[in-house]
Order: structure tokens, then sequence, then C-alpha cells
């Protein structure tokens, strides 16, 4: 069942990325919902934050698709190799942050660039861009801090 999640989610990563390079033209922006979300193709060329985006690409994509490669690689192997050990959010973690990890390194390998597409906002203060992959992981960092909050020992 995890298998099957984590394809669809990646190919609604991939399928999204493809609609959006196809049918938005670049930094082109669209209202979703009023004062909060956005529409927006943009090109980010670093990690979250468009942190090393700067970097020259002979230095940047080989550093961001090896630590992608290896890090997504890592996760396929820690859940199919413990899988019958892994709790309910570690699993569910992962099955949502390996497909994100994967689409992004997808489009970094194919691209050069990861594309985003939905601009978060608070009427006037622009906060980040992201897609779906970006939005898998983020869930998945949910699932795994969970028990971390509710397994917490007080006193």
């Amino acid at each position: 069942m995890c298998l099957l999640v984590m394809i669809v989610f990646l190919t609604l990563d991939l399928v999204a990325k493809i609609w959006v390079r196809s049918n938005i033209p670049l930094y082109e922006t669209s209202r979703l919902l009023k004062n909060f979300l956005d529409l927006t193709h943009v090109q980010n060329r670093g990690v979250s934050f468009s942190f090393l985006a700067d970097y020259p690409d002979a230095i940047r994509i080989p550093l961001l698709v090896g630590v992608s490669l290896v890090a997504t690689v890592a996760m396929l192997y820690y859940l199919t190799r413990y899988w019958f050990e892994l709790d309910f959010f570690t699993r569910s973690g992962l099955t949502c942050v390996i497909p994100g990890a994967a689409g992004n390194l997808i489009d970094r390998v194919v691209y050069g660039y990861v594309t985003d597409f939905f601009h978060f906002r608070w009427y006037e203060t622009s906060f980040f861009v992201n897609n779906f992959a970006d939005c898998f992981i983020s869930v998945g960092v949910v699932f795994f801090i969970i028990p971390l909050i509710f397994n917490k020992k007080i006193g």
C-alpha cells in the first residue's frame, strides 16, 4: 500500500510540474486563494528558500543531485529493511518524504533546478513558493514530529 501511495505522490508531483512548465509562463502569477495562495511558476536553483542558488552550476547541480540521491536511496533502504520494526508514524513519514525527495531529485537531474508553483503568502507578506514534493516532505516531517510531541515525558 505504501508503495502505491509513493507512486501516486511522485506521479502527482511530476505531472503538476510538467503542466506548470507547459502552461504557466515563468514568473506569472494567478490567485488561487485570496491573500493566502497564488499559482506562480518559478525555478528554484537551490534548496529551501533558494539556499545555494547562487553557486555556479558546475558545483551546485552535482552537490544537490548527489545529496538528494544519497538521501532518497538511504530512506528507501531504511523503509524496506526495517519495515516491520517501524511504527505507523515513521512509515507514514517516509511514505511522504521519499516521493517528495525523488520528485525534486528528478527535476534537478533533468533541468538543473526545481519547478515550484504554490506561492504562500499572508496578504502582502510573501513566505515561499513550493510544489507538491515540498508539501509531501512537510507532511512527512509532521508524521515524524507527532510521536515526539505526544511521547514526551513530563516532569
